[in-house]
């Protein structure tokens, strides 16, 4: 998966990367982090770089923290990042024949 923040020179740095990747990578795909740019939302960077969605990153606030906490960023399972992943891997198991 290529994490790609929604900004046009991100955007295309990840072209390149997408290119390159894709040579010995079967299946990439992109997961988008906001805030989007004016004219950009996820659907439209995917379909720039030409790979399927797998979803929107939300933004997790305890990374924005700027105090170190007594746990690292995503530790509880709880925050929306770790929802995201868990639902990303949920669905790669069921594509993939799998069960959880």
């Amino acid at each position: 998966m290529l994490v790609v923040p929604a900004e046009l020179r991100a955007v295309a740095a990840a072209g390149r990367v997408a290119s390159a990747v894709g040579m010995v990578v079967r299946d990439l795909r992109v997961a988008v982090r906001g805030p989007y740019a004016p004219g950009l939302d996820d659907r439209e960077v995917a379909r720039l770089l030409g790979l399927p969605l797998a979803g929107e990153v939300p933004v997790e606030p305890a990374l924005l923290r700027p105090h170190p906490a007594p746990e690292p960023p995503g530790a509880s399972g709880r925050g929306p990042l770790a929802r995201f992943c868990t639902t990303f891997w949920e669905q790669a198991l069921v594509e993939a024949g799998g069960t959880r």
